[in-house]
This record gives structure tokens, sequence and C-alpha cells, in this order.
């Protein structure tokens, strides 16, 4: 029974016989699906259904929508990255209410949709760059810290030894770049290292001299 000497019998913001006839909340409860926010303020500000603990469907209550995490109540994804919040919240522990939370160029949505790499980490792969710019700028693999399988990861090949990280050799001689790297000590931007009309390829895989001195058996002659 509600008090018949007060029309707001609960205090919510909200008249009796409104809440009887028009939202079917309790005029006797401030706060009648119990989100943390009292019915009056459902109805005239949040345009929540004082109803429905979580308006939206977005995995996250009304009322901590609005008063933890500020995000939108009425709407399911407040940054319109493409994550619902509940989900931003709850399960990739991202911000709702930031389209890109590790600020490497790339939605939080398209991270987990798409790209399938970590939208907490700039650079999930751990090989130097960052996500958004191997997917847009260098065409490598965001989740491969040596996308072409070379034995050098990308950002060396990059920043390092100019070399392409999506091809594993990239002069074409026969030596992949990581091997002429980290084995011959020979340039992988130049098929021929030492100058002496053997490519590298050739001189290490046929004819067992050495690609960085092109007189192998000093005997005066070129390889």
């Amino acid at each position: 029974n509600t008090n018949p000497n007060d029309d707001d019998s609960d205090d919510d913001g909200l008249l009796d016989c409104e809440e009887i006839n028009t939202h079917n909340t309790d005029p006797n409860n401030t706060d009648s699906d119990g989100d943390g926010l009292n019915d009056g303020d459902e109805i005239n500000t949040q345009n929540t259904d004082p109803g429905d603990t979580d308006s939206d469907n977005d995995g996250l209550n009304d009322g901590d929508e609005v008063n933890t995490h500020n995000t939108d109540p009425s709407d399911s994804d407040s940054d319109d990255d493409g994550l619902t919040d509940g989900s931003e919240v709850n399960t990739h522990t991202t911000d709702p209410n930031n389209v890109d939370t590790d600020g490497d160029g790339c939605s939080d949505g398209s991270e987990v949709t798409i790209h399938n790499t970590l939208p907490t980490n700039v650079d999930t792969d751990g090989d130097g760059l960052e996500d958004c710019d191997e997917i847009s700028s260098h065409n490598t693999n965001p989740n491969n810290a040596d996308s072409d399988g070379d034995g050098l990861n990308d950002a060396d090949e990059i920043n390092t030894h100019t070399t392409n990280p999506n091809l594993a050799d990239t002069d074409g001689d026969g030596l992949s770049d990581g091997a002429e790297v980290n084995v011959y000590s020979t340039d992988p931007n130049n098929t021929d290292t030492d100058g002496d009309s053997l490519t590298d390829g050739s001189e290490v895989n046929t004819h067992n001299t050495n690609p960085d001195d092109s007189d192998s058996d000093d005997d005066g002659c070129l390889d």
C-alpha cells in the first residue's frame, strides 16, 4: 500500500500513479529492479528501463554503468568500437569509453574480432612493431614476431637490416636473411657480398667457398 497523503510514497521522483499505471514499477521501492539507480532517475535522466537491471543488454547492470564505469546504460557499446561494454569490462579488460584502449591505431573491436591481437598491448607479438603498424604499413603478421620465418624478427628486418620482413630471402641469393646475418655475416640485401661473381647461396650450398671472401683459398684467383 502507498501513502495516501504522499503522491510519491518512495520519494523516487515518480508519482505513485505513474509507477502503477505507466511504468509498472513499485511505488514503495525507490529502485524497483535493484540495479543501483532509482526509478525516477532511470525514467527522467538515464532513459533506462526501471524494470530491467541491464537495459541495453550489454552484460553490465545499469547502476554499474552509471556509477562505476561511466558508460551509457542505454547503449550497449558506449565507445562504438565494436565490443559491448560488458565484454570490454568483463572479458577484454579494455576501456569501454576508449575506442583504442592501447593506442596502437587499431580499434579494440578490430583487434579482437578481425586481427586476433591484444587490445591492451600495443605490440602483441613483442617484435618491436606496433600491431597497427604491422597491419597497415608493413603487412606483417602482428601475432608472429618473425612473419617470414627467416630467423630475424620483423622489427629488426625493418629498422636494422632494411630487409623485407615478408620475404625470407630478400636478395634471392639462396640464403635466408637470418642465415646471412646470424651465420655467414653476409649482406642480406646483396646477392654477392664479396663481389666474386658467385652468389652467396651458391658459395655456401654448392662450392663450399666463403661468401665473405672473394678468394677463399688465397690462390690469387676469384672464387
